[in-house]
Protein backbone atom coordinates (compact mmCIF):
# COMPACT_ATOMS: atom_id res chain seq x y z
CA UNK A 1 0.00 0.00 0.00
CA UNK A 2 1.09 3.60 -0.64
CA UNK A 3 1.84 6.04 2.13
CA UNK A 4 0.94 9.78 1.67
CA UNK A 5 4.20 10.29 0.87
CA UNK A 6 4.45 8.72 -2.29
CA UNK A 7 0.60 9.56 -3.21
CA UNK A 8 2.29 13.31 -3.15
CA UNK A 9 5.38 11.95 -5.54
CA UNK A 10 2.53 10.45 -7.79
CA UNK A 11 0.98 13.78 -7.96
CA UNK A 12 3.67 15.89 -8.16
CA UNK A 13 4.87 13.93 -10.79
CA UNK A 14 1.28 14.19 -12.56
CA UNK A 15 1.43 17.74 -12.14
CA UNK A 16 -1.53 17.24 -9.74
CA UNK A 17 -1.81 19.37 -6.66
CA UNK A 18 -3.64 17.99 -3.64
CA UNK A 19 -4.70 19.77 -0.33
CA UNK A 20 -2.90 18.21 2.26
CA UNK A 21 -6.26 18.13 4.25
CA UNK A 22 -7.05 15.72 1.36
CA UNK A 23 -4.35 13.73 1.31
CA UNK A 24 -5.24 11.23 3.70
CA UNK A 25 -8.71 10.54 1.46
CA UNK A 26 -6.76 10.67 -1.49
CA UNK A 27 -4.60 7.89 0.08
CA UNK A 28 -7.35 5.41 1.16
CA UNK A 29 -9.05 5.80 -2.06
CA UNK A 30 -5.87 5.00 -4.33
CA UNK A 31 -5.13 2.13 -1.99
CA UNK A 32 -8.48 0.60 -2.24
CA UNK A 33 -8.09 0.73 -5.73
CA UNK A 34 -4.84 -0.94 -5.69
CA UNK A 35 -6.71 -3.62 -3.23
CA UNK A 36 -9.35 -4.41 -5.59
CA UNK A 37 -6.61 -4.92 -8.53
CA UNK A 38 -4.50 -6.83 -6.16
CA UNK A 39 -8.09 -9.29 -5.72
CA UNK A 40 -8.30 -9.13 -9.05
CA UNK A 41 -5.11 -10.54 -10.29
CA UNK A 42 -5.72 -13.73 -7.58
CA UNK A 43 -8.40 -15.04 -10.21
CA UNK A 44 -7.48 -17.98 -11.99
CA UNK A 45 -7.74 -16.98 -15.35
CA UNK A 46 -5.93 -19.62 -16.68
CA UNK A 47 -8.64 -21.66 -19.46
CA UNK A 48 -10.05 -17.96 -20.36
CA UNK A 49 -9.57 -17.12 -23.55
CA UNK A 50 -8.70 -13.51 -24.35
CA UNK A 51 -11.02 -11.46 -26.14
CA UNK A 52 -10.96 -7.71 -27.04
CA UNK A 53 -14.78 -6.93 -26.23
CA UNK A 54 -17.83 -9.57 -25.83
CA UNK A 55 -19.88 -8.21 -28.95
CA UNK A 56 -18.12 -10.32 -31.79
CA UNK A 57 -18.49 -7.50 -33.84
CA UNK A 58 -15.09 -7.29 -36.38
CA UNK A 59 -13.84 -4.59 -38.64
CA UNK A 60 -14.90 -4.06 -42.34
CA UNK A 61 -11.87 -3.94 -43.82
CA UNK A 62 -10.72 -3.67 -47.25
CA UNK A 63 -7.66 -4.38 -49.56
CA UNK A 64 -4.78 -1.07 -49.70
CA UNK A 65 -5.22 -0.04 -53.09
CA UNK A 66 -3.23 3.24 -54.55
CA UNK A 67 -5.40 5.33 -56.70
CA UNK A 68 -4.16 7.50 -59.09
CA UNK A 69 -4.90 11.43 -58.45
CA UNK A 70 -8.31 11.67 -59.43
CA UNK A 71 -9.61 8.32 -59.52
CA UNK A 72 -13.02 7.79 -57.71
CA UNK A 73 -12.60 5.61 -54.39
CA UNK A 74 -14.39 2.50 -54.30
CA UNK A 75 -17.79 2.81 -52.03
CA UNK A 76 -17.34 1.11 -49.29
CA UNK A 77 -19.66 -1.28 -46.96
CA UNK A 78 -20.70 1.24 -44.71
CA UNK A 79 -21.13 4.45 -47.37
CA UNK A 80 -24.71 5.07 -49.21
CA UNK A 81 -25.10 3.32 -52.42
CA UNK A 82 -27.44 5.55 -53.86
CA UNK A 83 -24.30 8.59 -54.13
CA UNK A 84 -21.39 8.20 -56.44
CA UNK A 85 -18.22 8.54 -55.35
CA UNK A 86 -16.58 11.82 -55.67
CA UNK A 87 -13.22 12.06 -57.51
CA UNK A 88 -10.78 12.83 -55.45
CA UNK A 89 -9.13 16.49 -55.11
CA UNK A 90 -5.59 16.83 -56.16
CA UNK A 91 -2.97 18.91 -53.87
CA UNK A 92 -2.50 21.59 -56.18
CA UNK A 93 -6.44 22.44 -56.05
CA UNK A 94 -6.79 22.12 -52.42
CA UNK A 95 -3.73 24.60 -51.98
CA UNK A 96 -5.79 26.58 -54.54
CA UNK A 97 -8.71 26.58 -51.74
CA UNK A 98 -6.88 27.50 -48.43
CA UNK A 99 -5.26 30.62 -46.87
CA UNK A 100 -1.63 29.59 -46.93
CA UNK A 101 -0.06 26.53 -48.13
CA UNK A 102 3.71 25.74 -48.25
CA UNK A 103 3.93 22.85 -51.37
CA UNK A 104 1.46 20.67 -50.15
CA UNK A 105 1.17 21.34 -47.06
CA UNK A 106 -1.71 23.82 -45.29
CA UNK A 107 -0.38 25.86 -42.99
CA UNK A 108 -2.64 26.38 -39.84
CA UNK A 109 -1.92 28.66 -36.95
CA UNK A 110 0.33 27.97 -33.82
CA UNK A 111 -1.50 27.85 -30.70
CA UNK A 112 -0.38 27.60 -27.95
CA UNK A 113 -1.80 27.56 -24.11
Amino acid sequence: MLSEEEIQKLATLARLEIEPSFKPVVTTHVNSIIGYVARLNEIDTSGIEALSHIQGATNVLREDAVQPVGAAADPTPLGDPTIPPQPMLDSDALARNVPASSGRFIKVPLIVE
